[in-house]
């Protein structure tokens, strides 16, 4: 169902046929805006997604929160002078609305071709599955006459009830690149946690991924595919203070969990060839995941 989103942006919502969820996309972007559950022991759906109450829904901006598409780029990793490419910026076309799926399109143009000199289609599909299971794929495709790379990601804000509540369990023993230290450095932790700025890219990092709040008694396993690294993020309160689409008051209330593919290396596509990338995101309880 199509309808007028956060800041008056159009923006399609979705149902589970079983009732079990709901979740809104927003055409500037494709952003995955919500992502909510819902059960027999609950009065009123979950909210599983943050959008900071800052955020800006003015294109071009990109909205702070849920799951911006980062492409062709992901941060600095490419030749674009943009952080996270052009992707979560631009106004994408509504390809196919059902009651539980949708999928939107970005096709190159005059604009993207002064930006990157790449012809390409980028499909994301968003649908609901049973029990309250979200499943999200970016398809990208090489429209052109002339093979092109590029870095991605889902960029996906988790709500926790407070960050030093959150830890995120199956990347121990694997190499990540601190972007806060500007250096490589081995996890040896049973859990990454959360007690100053983490900003974490992790190499060659499986699936599933379990983010757990104890807070609320809540687990998130992100189940990737094609994404070959995972970065972790939280910005803490003095980089927080300096986004002013985020601000120092909301920073404990999500942690990134995302899904990449850019310290493993770029994707490189000859032409008609494509690449997809997968996500499947299910909420389970502490103590049953």
């Amino acid at each position: 169902m199509m309808q007028a989103g956060a800041g008056g942006l159009p923006s399609v919502v979705l149902r589970a046929a079983d009732g079990s969820a709901t979740a809104t996309v927003h055409q500037h972007g494709a952003t995955l805006t919500s992502w909510a559950v819902s059960g027999a022991e609950k009065e009123e759906e979950e909210e599983l997604l943050f959008v900071s109450p800052l955020a800006v829904f003015a294109p071009p901006k990109a909205i702070r929160g849920g799951a911006p598409v980062c492409w062709p780029q992901f941060g600095s990793l490419g030749p674009l002078k943009a952080q996270h490419g052009f992707a979560r910026n631009m106004e994408w076309t509504i390809d196919e609305v059902a009651g539980d799926s949708c999928s939107l399109v970005l096709c190159s143009d005059a604009v993207t071709r002064a930006e990157w000199p790449h012809d390409f289609k980028l499909t994301m599909q968003v649908s609901l599955l049973p029990n309250g299971a979200l499943k999200q794929s970016l398809r990208v495709l090489n429209t052109g006459d002339s093979p092109f790379e590029f870095t991605t990601a889902l960029h996906t804000y988790f709500r926790v009830s407070d960050v030093s509540k959150a830890s995120v369990v199956g990347l121990k023993g694997l190499s990540y690149f601190d972007n806060a230290a500007g250096s490589l450095a081995t996890d040896d932790a049973d859990a990454v946690t959360f007690t100053g700025e983490v900003d974490r890219a992790y190499i060659g990092a499986p699936s599933p991924l379990k983010l757990v709040d104890s807070g609320r008694g809540a687990v998130v396993m992100v189940h990737k595919e094609g994404f070959q690294d995972a970065v972790v993020w939280n910005p803490w309160e003095a980089k927080a203070a300096g986004m002013a689409d985020l601000g120092p008051e909301h920073w404990r209330g999500f942690v990134c969990v995302e899904a990449t593919q850019a310290r493993s290396g770029a994707v490189t596509l000859a032409p008609g060839q494509d690449w997809e990338g997968r996500l499947r995101l299910e909420r389970d309880t502490l103590g049953e995941s």
